[in-house]
């Protein structure tokens, strides 16, 4: 990934304005005690980028860049998935947070045909409509939306790190698991192996595996791997006593 210096470097006046943005305008506009404001947030933020990646990704980066970046997500993401024997081509499968649709269109080229994906905003929904006409796109906050339906495996990737307040973290998780079946996966992350040493920005909060553990006590990892700023997880329920 390029560091934070090396975007400066390219773009100090870019990376000038953004700063003023993030630190002290997006704060102002935002930021709640404890919380801020994610539906208006995201939706402000599709509407300034539309479906290029740097709406989802990294605004410090160009198109170019943040298109390397997730064609490198998207192989880990594959490699796991494959490893794990998780199947698209079978069930329904339910994605989380689909945003300009870079993990909706992976989700269909490995095999689904009965996928339901929730954003917390629908900026983008027409447009993703258009191209995944079968996919059925919902509004909700996962933090506090329930889920209707029960999914045979669930894709939550990206979308952690953009809850901050633990009450709330906690809730989707419960919420994502809820929605699932007995011996269902659910593919999360990123997530880190310790708490960051730094305060990162006020809409983005990294959070451990034990934190993921504590919150979801009958579940447990199957796999993870290095992916992007932590781990990608894999996890199932603990199997029950005499199974």
């Amino acid at each position: 990934m390029v560091s934070r210096w090396e975007k400066i470097r390219q773009d100090p006046a870019g990376s000038a304005r953004r700063g003023w943005d993030k630190l002290v305008v997006g704060p102002l506009r935002y930021a709640r005690r404890g919380d801020y404001d994610a539906p208006q947030y995201w939706a402000d933020r599709f509407k300034r980028h539309g479906r290029s990646l740097r709406g989802v990704g990294d605004e410090g980066l160009g198109a170019d860049e943040n298109e390397r970046e997730y064609a490198e997500a998207a192989e880990i993401f594959r490699t796991l998935t494959a490893d794990q024997g998780i199947d698209f081509h079978d069930g329904r499968t339910l994605e989380i947070g689909c945003g300009a649709g870079f993990y909706t269109r992976l989700i269909h080229k490995l095999g689904s045909t009965d996928l339901t994906a929730y954003d917390i905003t629908d900026v983008l929904f027409p447009e993703l409509r258009e191209e995944f006409p079968k996919t059925d796109f919902r509004l909700g906050d996962i933090t506090s939306t329930d889920i209707e339906g029960t999914f045979d495996r669930a894709v939550m990737v990206d979308v952690l790190q953009h809850i901050v307040n633990p009450d709330r973290f906690r809730t989707a998780l419960r919420n994502v698991a809820d929605a699932l079946a007995t011996d269902a996966p659910f593919v999360v992350g990123p997530v880190v192996d310790a708490p960051p040493r730094r305060k990162y920005l006020y809409y983005i909060h990294f959070w451990t595996m034990d934190e993921i553990a504590a919150a979801l006590p009958e579940w447990q990892i199957a796999a993870d791997v290095e992916f992007r700023t932590g781990r990608l997880l894999v996890m199932r329920r603990v199997p029950e006593a005499g199974n």
